[in-house]
Formats: C-alpha cells, structure tokens, sequence
C-alpha cells in the first residue's frame, strides 16, 4: 500500500457490476443456502453503497445522493422483493 494507484470507474458501471452480482447470487434458495446467499448479496449491497457515496461529487451532492438512494432501493428489491409487498 505504500504507492497510491487510483482508477477510474464510472457510477453507471459500478452500479451494473453490483447488480449482476447480486443477481448471480441464488436468492431463490432455501434454508442456510438462502442464509449465505442473502449474506453476500447484502454485502455486495453495502459495498457499492460505500463506494457510491464515498465517490459522489461535493459539488452535486444532494442530487446524486438522491440518485444513490434510489439504485439502493431498487437494488435491496432484488434481495427482499417481498419488503414491497405491504
């Protein structure tokens, strides 16, 4: 860690990647199958939100908090789809 490297990676592709992980994940599984697979779709989850918010613009804040919050939800709906039904 002693030399700093960064990298470039776009909210759009970020976001992608985290999706199509999440949806590689077998929610539709069982018993402790379920258990673990929800476990690293909530991980992945948290992740790109730290990264999202940790990479937003200062200068545009707000509104791409907005936008942040918004792909959580959506994103979350993939875990727990049932968190809708109400």
């Amino acid at each position: 860690m002693g030399n700093e490297v960064t990298f470039s990676l776009s909210y759009e592709q970020l976001t992608r990647v985290a999706e199509e992980r999440i949806r590689e994940c077998e929610l539709d599984s069982h018993g402790a199958k379920y258990i673990s697979e929800s476990g690293k779709a909530t991980a992945i989850l948290g992740f790109w939100y730290e990264l999202a918010i940790n990479g937003a613009p200062l200068n545009n804040y707000e509104q791409t908090k907005t936008l942040i919050d918004a792909d959580q939800q959506r994103l979350r709906k993939l875990i727990w789809p049932e968190t809708d039904k109400q």
